[in-house]
């Protein structure tokens, strides 16, 4: 079987997992899960993050304790290609092109913020699925992976999060020399270093 089409037939099976699972059982392993990335990422640090959809896992607590703490947070805006910008409230977020929530247009992007991620900056990703060594699978766009290159050729230190529900965790995921490695992967049960 090709690459790609065990890309796609591991997205449908996460998808139909995801179609069976009852709302609190996502809302109590989502709360384990923020709990797990609070005791996990100091305080101080910059944090990429993403405003979960309801396929992900809910971080919104943790997000909002992000911002509780004073910690520079940067989310997700798509225009074409990926883009982090401030948030500074979550009230203000506004929906965009794919129908997520992200900061507006006229939040500044996190390249005007250099001096803040300066030591490292640590990025929280949402994905399909991931495996032990770090392996993600995404949506099929590359944003992610081609967005992390970006950073990595500017020299900017990253720490990359996978953040995923118990049942995404899977033996191996199928990967291309374009897929870009996960430094650990959060769940409810911990951050996992890979």
């Amino acid at each position: 079987m090709h690459l790609s089409d065990q890309k796609s037939q591991l997205r449908t099976s996460i998808d139909e997992r995801l179609k069976h699972l009852k709302e609190n059982e996502r809302s109590a392993e989502s709360r384990s899960l923020c709990r797990r990335l609070t005791e996990g990422i100091p305080e101080g640090t910059p944090i990429c993050a993403f405003f979960p959809m309801r396929s992900e896992p809910d971080i919104t607590p943790f997000l909002e304790e992000v911002l509780h703490r004073k910690d520079p947070l940067y989310l997700p805006c798509f225009d074409g290609t990926l883009i982090f910008r401030k948030a500074s409230n979550l009230s203000t977020l506004v929906r965009g092109k794919l129908g997520t929530l992200e900061p507006p247009s006229t939040a500044a992007p996190i390249a005007n913020h250099q001096s803040q991620i300066a030591n490292r900056l640590t990025i929280l990703i949402p994905g399909r699925a991931f495996d032990a060594k770090g392996n993600r699978l995404g949506r099929g766009n590359g944003g992610y992976d081609k967005w992390i290159v970006e950073q990595r050729e500017k020299g900017i230190p990253l720490r990359l999060i996978g953040v995923a529900l118990e049942f995404q965790i899977v033996d191996s995921v199928p990967v291309e020399s374009h897929d870009q490695k996960m430094d650990a992967v959060a769940t409810a049960r911990g951050i996992n270093e890979c």
